[in-house]
């Protein structure tokens, strides 16, 4: 899996039937700062516990760098949720299973993921006005995805926009509505893919990091996971099978490790990837390491993911990097603050 799946999700569905346009609202109209219910893997990647109507809770995994918003179909089977799915249609055409957001959630404290009329989702020839998550058909890559981590729905980048988030990896919490503004201290711009209207196309951020004195510009990404094969959990002395990562592109990799001889590598684990320890890089402000990065391919970020992305970026900082960090993003305002 040289690219994980939730960015070719990220890719296929939104760019083959078009993502939502929308005027972002202001950060001052999100309300009260909340806590959210939240389990942390090892303080580098998070869900959301979210309580059904039927009172189970459901593990929503976080992925700021992936797709869209969908349920896991062994979760509807296990839980009886098949009477809430429903059959839509998208330009007529395309089938599309889905769940309303509220035929599902109960906790009304938990966020929805953003309306997205451009996606077109009709239920008897009308457009489905509540939000909700799809649900796909299980292949292959689907049943690996969900046997290497637990989770029953996967919040992608329409989860997140539209709102503004603290993401405290020390403390382990997660706050929603803790909009941002320009002078607040340590601030800085984050990118999105916009039209020509300038307005917010796509949800997934850019932001950089340093590392050796060079500006790098990342794919913020919560959900950056690193799948290890058997070398890589005795290299890392570890019995998981996988760890909060994030992604460099292979040139600048190959940069890093003639640059630094010094700088550990971890042949092939990654699956069949190389990692490489980087001992510090600044977030922000602050220095902080040691860091994963998990090289891929730079067709990754300069063919692929710059179909949703402002510019080419040359990774993504991910639960590796950020997990020393308090981050607060807002997504209306597009700023971001990393605190230490």
């Amino acid at each position: 899996m040289r690219i994980k799946y939730a960015l070719f999700l990220s890719l296929a569905l939104p760019l083959f039937f078009g993502f939502a346009t929308r005027k972002n609202k202001p950060a001052s109209d999100s309300g009260k700062a909340v806590l959210i219910p939240t389990s942390f893997m090892n303080g580098e990647r998070f869900y959301i516990k979210m309580k059904s109507a039927k009172g189970d809770t459901l593990l929503g995994f976080c992925d700021t760098g992936g797709g869209s918003c969908f349920m896991m179909q062994p979760t509807i089977d296990k839980l009886a949720l098949k009477p809430l799915v429903k059959t839509g249609h998208i330009r007529g055409i395309f089938k599309m299973k889905f769940i309303n957001f509220h035929d599902l959630i109960a906790d009304a404290n938990i966020p929805a993921p953003i309306a997205r009329p451009g996606f077109v989702l009709k239920y008897h020839s009308k457009p489905v006005a509540d939000s909700y998550f799809m649900v796909l058909p299980m292949d292959k890559e689907m049943q690996f995805f969900i046997q290497t981590m637990p989770l029953d729905i996967f919040l992608g980048q329409n989860y997140f926009m539209g709102k503004s988030w603290t993401i405290d990896y020390i403390h382990r919490q997660l706050w929603a509505n803790t909009p941002l503004a320009a002078n607040d201290a340590n601030v800085q711009k984050i990118g999105f893919k916009k039209n020509e209207k300038g307005e917010a196309i796509f949800g997934h951020p850019s932001t950089s990091i340093e590392v050796d004195g060079e500006q790098i510009d990342v794919l913020f990404d919560t959900g950056a996971t690193i799948i290890l094969s058997e070398d890589g959990k005795k290299a890392l002395n570890t019995s998981q099978k996988t760890i909060g990562g994030s992604f460099l592109a292979k040139s600048v990799f190959d940069k890093w490790h003639a640059a630094h001889p010094d700088w550990k590598i971890y042949t092939k684990a990654d699956r069949n990837a190389d990692i490489i320890e980087v001992p510090k890089i600044k977030i922000g402000q602050h220095e902080v390491g040691p860091v994963l990065f998990a090289e891929r391919p730079d067709e990754a970020w300069s063919k692929y993911m710059i179909g949703s992305m402002d510019k080419v970026v040359k990774g993504a900082i991910g639960g590796s990097g950020l997990k020393y960090l308090k981050v607060t993003i807002d997504y209306n305002s597009e700023l971001i603050r990393y605190e230490k």
